[in-house]
């Protein structure tokens, strides 16, 4: 790949440390590099909303990807980050993909609802729908059972909504982790260049 790859912003889950009286973010080594295998390079978004707003300006970021980790409501700080940066992106036109949390704050967003499901924690399961028999893993507590307005749901598990797109706006949602995958799975790698290849880079 060329080295002026185009560039994500990447948000980050929360870790408070009492102890040290320290509020940290952090970002799975494995998310860099699944994301340099589509073709682009990471950027962790801090957890200051106007020094996010500012990385995002200078780095002219192609799109954005929201991570897993974190309920909804338990960091109240990265909820109104990710909140905000959703934002920017649809007025800029930009791309967004949510990944489990993510697709969760998606759902939310556009006036879905979410519930706890049990037996989706540490698991592996097989999708149906267009992603009928992909096995992928699962790490989460709450689910949609329906996908919000405006959007199709491309892939489930039983009656859990796994993966969702919006019919007019370049954004979509999974429930299960990509970057975990080892080797990443080519349907993944496909889902993140489609998704963020179809803008051209920012000046």
């Amino acid at each position: 790949m060329s080295g002026d790859a185009p560039v994500l912003a990447v948000t980050q889950r929360v870790l408070r440390d009492p102890g040290h009286g320290e509020l940290r973010t952090a970002l799975d080594v494995r998310w860099p590099r699944f994301l340099r295998e589509c073709g682009f390079l990471a950027v962790p978004m801090p957890l200051d909303s106007a020094l996010a707003v500012e990385v995002l300006h200078r780095t002219g970021c192609r799109g954005l990807v929201l991570t897993g980790g974190d309920d909804l409501g338990s960091v109240p700080e990265r909820d109104a980050l990710e909140r905000q940066l959703f934002r920017l992106a649809l007025e800029h036109g930009r791309p967004v993909v949510g990944v489990c949390r993510g697709m969760q704050l998606i759902v939310d967003l556009f006036g879905g609802s979410l519930r706890q499901v049990p037996g989706h924690v540490a698991q592996t399961h097989v999708l149906t729908g267009p992603y009928g028999g992909r096995r992928v893993n699962s790490y989460h507590t709450w689910a949609a059972l329906d996908g919000p307005p405006h959007f199709d749901v491309t892939a489930r598990c039983g009656p859990v909504v796994e993966a969702i797109v919006h019919r007019s706006e370049p954004i979509a949602g999974i429930m299960w982790h990509p970057e975990r995958a080892d080797p990443a799975d080519p349907e993944d790698v496909a889902l993140f260049t489609r998704i963020f290849g179809e803008v051209s880079c920012v000046p």
